[in-house]
């Protein structure tokens, strides 16, 4: 039986070892940089393979009583390899078992995750094919599988992490930030080292991985000197004092004493020769590669392009679709018709930015007042059809007056219809001079978009709730808390039941803001995208159609439930208008003195 010397209190042998996932956890001078280098000690002693990811160039002391080979960019290494040759290396390590330090301490950060991504690829492939024991060592490694972010090589070293046993492939995990390494890592290691740490995020994590009362853990946790450490597996869990390892510790703290580099033992002339050779063959395939990659990478960059330029020539189509301009030479062109949908889509399509919709309104009103004063001077009658927008600060007249004279630009969001002879008025009408309906609509679209309000009611009624109010505000965004005050529901129930199926079926989206995560509805985008298929017979004005019925559908949840005391015009006066909205955004974006009849339920 070949056994391992860990520590004085600790007994277990190589074959215990094998496959295993091992953290070793710890701040700086607590010992944790030890206890790794007595682990890669006796595998080495007893000729196990192993790699060892060495971020700082602190382990080439290990030459000096054992042949390995330390390879990368630094000072100590003996061969100097590129990013592209690691799969060579790796492939030669793992078939004639050459323990390999791999220094990365000369390269930037890039070039480090990408030598790591091309090594650790190789080594998983080779392993399924060799099916041998081979250990894998990673120096602060919550660099490279940070807890909460995903990238391609986290998720390889996860792999290798976890399900690495079966190919023979085990891990030693060593970093001084617990908080910041992959939970799924740690928890699932098979022997924990736990070393003294200080900050409150890792002394919480310790609290997750011991099976200890919290106080009982940051009081042993405190008093762990350096060496000493809390040892954890399967089977027990105690304090041992991890021995001092035999060869040159390159990474001690400096101190006056005058410290000399020992002999090191130099790896084979074969094994360098095999590695050079192997960096050649891999510049060969390397060439064709990268000349294949540098094709896919402009292939790709003229196609972002030209979907760039595809987007924009299609929102200025959808734009004009609604414009109708004659021209008369050689006087200036004259708006005779202007569509309300033409302000909607701008507000829909996100085009103007937030805190802009005041000044772009401002400047679409006086450019169709100045154009119908223009006409009314040509013809003689001297009217002006003015254009006004009702929200705040559009004018200096008072309030009231202004509120029962103003026309609102946009979509009916209450369902009204637009008024014959108004800015409004529609473009396109039936035989009997009527406004095509959404009964008007092909029987297909008709069934396709009953089958998504149909989808939803199976949601549950918080969902459907959250959505009809999404959808009532739109196209404005809100945040959890703001929620929950306009639908009168704790705010930690909201938080635990998140709307993740509205944001599956994409009828919501979730926006980051300097505030926090923000939800709002995505009417006009879950119909472009689900509604596709029916292009180019589903036009714009079948869509905002579609879009009408969707909203319909979604804003009756907010309006079910008793009736109020005070009758038909107390409703009247509790419905969500798009310029309360606005006004009330204008005002304080977070105030909101209305009195909704949804706010009444019980």
């Amino acid at each position: 039986m070949k056994d391992l010397y860990i520590s004085d209190d600790l007994d277990f042998n190589l074959d215990e070892i094998i496959g295993k996932c091992i953290g070793i956890l710890g701040i700086r001078g607590s010992g944790k940089s030890n206890t790794a280098g007595v682990i890669f000690e006796e595998l080495l002693k007893h000729s196990y393979p192993l790699t060892v990811v060495d971020i700082d160039g602190e382990y080439f002391g290990l030459k000096e009583e054992y042949e390995l080979l330390v390879i990368g960019e630094g000072k100590n290494v003996d061969i100097t390899i590129e990013p592209e040759d690691a799969p060579q290396v790796a492939e030669i390590s793992l078939k004639q078992s050459i323990p390999v330090i791999l220094d990365l301490s000369g390269y930037l950060k890039e070039e480090q995750r990408k030598m790591l991504k091309h090594y650790f690829t190789a080594l998983w492939n080779w392993a399924g094919k060799l099916r041998k024991p081979y250990m894998i060592g990673i120096e602060e490694s919550h660099e490279f599988i940070p807890q909460g972010k995903k990238s391609e090589l986290k998720e390889i070293i996860t792999r290798l992490s976890l399900r690495g046993r079966k190919r023979g492939l085990g891990a030693v995990i060593i970093s001084q930030r617990s908080a910041k390494v992959e939970k799924d890592v740690l928890t699932q290691a098979g022997m924990l080292f736990l070393h003294r740490v200080v900050h409150e995020a890792d002394m919480k994590v310790y609290n997750d991985l011991l099976p200890w009362k919290k106080g009982e853990v940051r009081e042993k946790v405190n008093q762990l000197n350096t060496g000493d450490c809390i040892y954890l597996d399967e089977k027990t869990t105690k304090q041992i004092y991890v021995r001092e390892r035999s060869t040159f510790h390159a990474g001690f703290t400096p101190s006056l004493d005058k410290v000399e580099t020992p002999q090191l033992k130099q790896v084979g002339e074969s094994i360098i020769e095999a590695i050079e050779e192997a960096k050649k063959q891999g510049k060969r395939e390397k060439s064709r590669v990268d000349e294949l990659e540098e094709q896919v990478k402009e292939l790709q960059d003229e196609l972002s392009k030209k979907t760039d330029k595809v987007k924009e020539l299609k929102r200025t189509a959808e734009t004009l679709g609604y414009i109708e301009v004659d021209l008369d030479p050689p006087d200036l062109p004259k708006v005779h018709k202007v569509s309300r949908a033409v302000i909607e889509s701008l507000e829909i399509a996100d085009v103007l930015k937030e805190g802009e919709e005041g000044e772009a309104m401002r400047a679409v009103t006086e450019t169709l007042a100045g154009s119908q004063e223009k006409k009314s001077q040509k013809n003689g009658d001297g009217k002006i059809d003015r254009v006004e927008r009702n929200m705040p600060g559009f004018d200096d007249r008072d309030e009231n007056e202004t509120a029962g004279k103003a026309r609102t630009f946009g979509l009916p969001y209450d369902g009204e219809s637009p008024k014959e002879g108004t800015a409004g008025e529609p473009d396109k009408k039936d035989k009997n001079g009527e406004e095509p309906g959404f009964e008007d609509l092909p029987s297909a679209i008709k069934q396709d978009t009953n089958y998504v309000v149909k989808k939803t009611k199976r949601l549950s009624r918080l969902d459907r709730k959250i959505l009809g109010f999404l959808v009532a505000h739109r196209p404005h965004s809100y945040s959890i808390e703001q929620i929950s005050a306009w639908l009168k529901k704790p705010t930690g129930l909201l938080l635990s039941k998140r709307p993740t199926e509205l944001l599956d079926l994409g009828l919501i989206i979730r926006e980051n803001k300097s505030t926090g995560l923000h939800y709002r509805a995505n009417l006009k985008g879950f119909v472009e995208k689900e509604f596709s298929i029916y292009e180019p017979d589903l036009g714009s004005r079948e869509k905002h159609l579609v879009i009408s019925k969707l909203k319909k559908e979604f804003t009756q949840e907010l309006t079910q439930g008793k009736p109020s005391k005070t009758g038909s015009k107390k409703k009247e006066e509790d419905k969500i208008k798009l310029t309360d909205q606005l006004g009330n955004k204008f005002k304080d974006r977070n105030l909101y003195d209305r009195d909704f009849s949804f706010q009444n339920e019980k």
